[in-house]
Parts: C-alpha cells; structure tokens; sequence
C-alpha cells in the first residue's frame, strides 16, 4: 500500500490525498489568502492549492458568515465576499480531484476599518528623514506601501511618497504625503551692465520653491523661478521659500546702457561623441572682454564635458552681450534601428541625427537618386527593401540596418462571443498582421487568458492604422467538465498505466494529440476512451513532461473547446 500511495502523490502534482472518498490534510503550500480584511468591503479569496489542480471536479467555499445566507457559499476559484460585521470567521476551502478530497481551513479576523487623520504633509530638506506613527493597536500587524517590510506602527520615512498603512490587513482612512526638497544652491551671479536689448534671464529655480522677485525695492508681480531682466535694468533681488529647507536670498545689479547689442551667438547646442574635444569660440567683432561659466577669460574654451556653457563678452569696453550653449555627449551606444512595416502609400522618416557629421545612406533596391547618398541625417523611405546608414560625427563612426516592409492593409480577426464552463483554461487569440496588441487592462500580446465572464477588446496597430476587436465571453456551471491527469505511470502494473479524460463530458468531435519537447507528434486519438500507454513507435517513451492539446464540442453549451497542458510521464 506505501508503494501505491506514493505513485498517486506524484500523479497529483505535489497534494497529498486519500484513496477514494478519502479527506487529507493539504501540504504545507496550500493555504487560503485573501485581499482584505476590513468589516464592509469586498474580499477577494484564493488559495494555490489551484497551482497543482487545475482543473478540480468541483470547489466549495463556504466563509463561516451565517448572517450573509445565500452568499455564505461560492463555487468559484476565486470567490468574492462582503463581511458586514467585524469578528473571527473559519473560511473552508473543499476541492474535490476526481474521487479525492482536499480541505483547507483558515480563521480570518475581520476588523473595522479606522478612522484615522496623519496630519498636514511633511516638506523637509534632502538629507533629513522623518518617522510615521499609526494607531497602536495591541498586537496588531501592520503593513505600510513601501518597501521596507515595516511590521510595526512607526515607520521611518527618506524618500518622497505618498504613504499608507494597513493594520491586521485592513487598511485606515487616511494617507500623507512626505515630499524632501533639493537644498538650494541660489546664486543670480555678477553684476552686468548688458548692451541695450541683450535681456539677461535670471535663474532661482529651486525644487518645490516658492519665489518672490523685486526690482529697485518693488515687489514684481512674478511668482516663478526664473525672471527675463529689461531695460533700463536696476537692482534685482529674489527670496525663495523652500518648504522644510527654509528662506533664501540674493541679489544683483543688472543695468542696460548703449549701444544696441551686435549679433552674437555660440552657435547650436551641440552633441558630441564620446570623448570627443570640442572648442566653443566668441565670436565678436569689437569685443574687449570675455567671462566664460568656467571662470576663463579667453575668447574661446576647450571643452571634454558635458554642460551648459555660457560666456558674457564686453562690447568695444563697455556694455555687454551674452549666449548659452547646451553640449551633451553621445553614450557608447550603437544606432539602434528596428525592422519594420509601413501602410502602401506612406513614407517612413528615419532618424540618425548624432548631431554636426556626415551621413551616407544606402538603399536596396536604390531609391530615387535625391534619396540616394543624400548626407542628411534624416531619411525617407517610400519602398520595400534594405536600409542602412553610415554616420561619422568627429571621430565616431556608427552603422545600422534595418528592413521595411509594406502592409497593404490592416486585416485581424478574433473570435466574436463564446459560452465556456467554469473552471476552462481559454485563451483569446488574434489573428491577422498587426504589429502590435494591447488589450483593455494594457496587457501587451498576441492572446489573452479569460478568467471570469465579460466583454474583452483589443487594439491591433499596423502601419495602415488601428482597429479594435471585441468578444464578449460568458462562464456557466457546466453539467459536466473535462478532466485530465497531469502525470501518469505506465509500468503495467494496472494502475494509472494510461492517460486520457478520467470522464468524458457531452461532446462529440473529440481530437487529442500529444507531443515531445521537440514538438513531435508522439500520439494521437480520436475517441476520449483511447489513451496513450506511453509508448511511440512502440517504444517506452523516457520520464519527462509532454505536451497535450484537446479539441471536442461541447453539446450542451454548443461550442468548440481548445484545451491544452502537459502530462509528466514517471518510470
């Protein structure tokens, strides 16, 4: 009998179990969880005793809550339930495999959920910390939403968020945000006498600031952390508030005199490849005078990072002008281009801008010759066929290829509506040419798990357009449902020696195929009485997992049903 006894342990996925009619304690995994635990709000069950029996023959629930009647009792996987009074419920799980029984019980608290206030936000400067109090609740568990594992009422709090607490899994009524600020570093700069026109920006932008500007001792209607000076100029001065950080202050004497500012420029902000030395020149006609951001008096800078750069130049000794320049260093990262599809009749912009270079681009089949060879960085393709592009930015080189091919039209299709029993593992599958899927809770991929009744769309993309396809799907308690082992042992001895349905539902156009890992075809049945016997060619086939899909229809829903799993074969 030991012997016996451990072959149905292995058949059964790992759930201990008693011959026929036989109740058993679950294994140390199968257990009972739950969302909640609050008086009042919808409690969502569950338990993985499901992980390893996939499809059982039947599944009660019953929630210990007498006072809620008919809804005392469920039998869905994953069953919902309101209690409406606080107090200590015993939850039974009973699923039953075939002849066999699992049954898992668990005592849930249900607590009422508490009215509690945190108080105003909390600013503080980068650097410091802060520490949350809950309720004290004696021998209470708590659960805060980040990602410490704090078990307790006190919470030590570092980092900006929006903070929650859950006691004995019910969650209280309110939340506090902690928001920590840069410490400012105010700096407006030197004093400038700017060429009539030449408007200087000033910057106090600091994180979560609030700013008050004055001109000559006025206060100027600006609330924002960066002012443009104008003429005639004056005094300027600026306090920042910076909650948690405390008040800050500066001031500078920005003054605009003849002449109008000449041109200038630095030229275009710039990206460069990596450790790539640039030059940024001044150029001025008339200049007597350069303060460059890096503290240098030349009229040029020797740059190897990346920065904001700027430079005020005096103009013929007196007033002067100003220009900033952004330079920014590629990463040692290739083009990264992506085969693709484009819609007959559209065009296709490629995109190699690595900032100043050469660029030569390559077509098979050729394009038309403007498009070919052309030195841009940017490309367009109106054709089918291979692409691919040199650009050589200072001493970087970068390559890429990519292949684009042309969709006339956007054509998917997907099943409609569908009745299946509870418990059927389906899935909605589209088919067509899109590129790309994104079904309604934003789940990208081509099919889609159903698990509980309703209406389910998807958006299908392709480079002609979009289109969303939709199917309604309904779950019914079926008389009956196919149920299939998920191991078999077929060493002679008469018992679990073949592998097919343990009951044949009302069906009709049964088909069951079953394939190695390789994806050979090792057995094939028309009929749910015809199992496998584990033999192909007629060899033993070795221990291992194979692959099985069912095909039948259903005559008492009227639909087909696709089923499929795997079957451990043990020796």
């Amino acid at each position: 009998m030991k012997v016996i006894f451990s072959i149905w342990f292995l058949v059964l996925g790992g759930v201990i179990v008693l011959p026929a009619h036989g109740f058993a304690q679950a294994a140390a995994k199968d257990t009972i969880h739950y969302t909640s635990t609050c008086a009042g709000a919808t409690i969502t069950f569950g338990s993985p005793v499901f992980d390893s029996i996939f499809f059982p023959s039947s599944v009660k629930w019953h929630f210990g809550d007498p006072a809620s009647g008919y809804y005392d009792s469920s039998t869905a996987k994953e069953p919902k339930h309101v209690y409406a009074a606080p107090g200590s419920y015993n939850v039974t799980l009973t699923v039953k495999n075939g002849t066999d029984i699992i049954q898992i019980q668990k005592t849930v608290k249900i607590v009422p959920p508490m009215a509690y206030n945190f108080g105003p936000d909390i600013f503080l400067c980068s650097g410091k910390d802060t520490v949350l109090t809950a309720p004290a609740v004696a021998g209470a568990t708590y659960l805060w939403n980040d990602d410490s594992a704090t078990t307790t009422s006190t919470l030590k709090v570092s980092k900006t968020g929006v903070y929650t607490v859950s006691i004995d899994g019910c969650g209280v009524s309110d939340s506090l945000g902690v928001f920590f600020s840069d410490t400012p570093r105010l700096d407006l700069g030197k004093d400038h006498v700017m060429c009539d026109s030449a408007n200087l920006l000033l910057n106090a932008a600091s994180q979560n600031g609030q700013y008050t500007w004055s001109l000559n001792g006025t206060v100027l209607p600006v609330t924002e952390g960066q002012l443009l000076t104008h003429y005639p100029g004056g005094n300027y001065a600026v306090v920042v508030d910076v909650p948690g950080c405390g008040i800050y202050r500066d001031a500078v004497s920005i003054t605009y005199a003849s002449p109008l500012k000449p041109p200038f420029s630095l030229g275009p902000d710039t990206l460069l490849c990596p450790k790539e030395v640039y030059t940024l020149t001044a150029s001025l006609s008339g200049a007597t005078g350069y303060d460059w951001s890096t503290g240098s008096s030349a009229s040029s800078i020797r740059i190897s990072g990346p920065g904001t750069y700027w430079v005020f130049v005096t103009y013929n000794g007196g007033c002067q002008v100003t220009d900033t320049v952004l330079v920014r260093y590629r990463g040692d990262r290739p083009l990264d281009f992506h085969d693709t599809a484009i819609c007959k009749g559209s065009t296709l912009s490629l995109n190699a801008d690595f900032g100043v270079g050469q660029y030569n681009w390559e077509a098979i089949p050729p394009q038309r010759d403007d498009q070919n060879q052309t030195g841009q960085a940017t490309y367009f393709v109106y054709r089918p066929g291979t692409y691919a592009v040199t650009a050589t930015v200072g001493q970087c080189v970068y390559k890429d290829t990519l292949t684009v091919r042309i969709d006339d039209s956007l054509k998917v299709s997907m099943i409609k509506d569908t009745t299946l029993c509870n418990g059927e593992d389906f899935w909605l599958q589209v088919n067509g040419n899109a590129d790309s899927l994104i079904w309604q809770d934003g789940a990208v991929s081509a099919s889609y798990k159903v698990e509980q009744s309703g209406i389910y769309t998807v958006v299908a993309k392709n480079g002609c357009g979009k289109d969303t396809l939709r199917a309604t799907v309904n779950l019914t308690a079926c008389a009956c449902q196919l149920l299939l082992p998920n191991a078999f042992t077929p060493d002679g001895n008469g018992r679990n020696d073949i592998f097919r349905p343990l009951h044949a539902c009302e069906m009709k156009d049964f088909q069951m195929a079953i394939y190695d890992r390789f994806g050979e075809l090792v057995f094939r049945s028309s009929s749910p009485g015809v199992g496998w016997d584990g033999t192909f060619g007629g060899h033993k086939v070795p221990s291992g997992s194979f692959i099985w899909m069912v095909h039948y229809f259903n005559t008492i829903t009227k639909q087909p049903v696709l089923r499929k799993g795997t079957v451990l074969v043990i020796r």
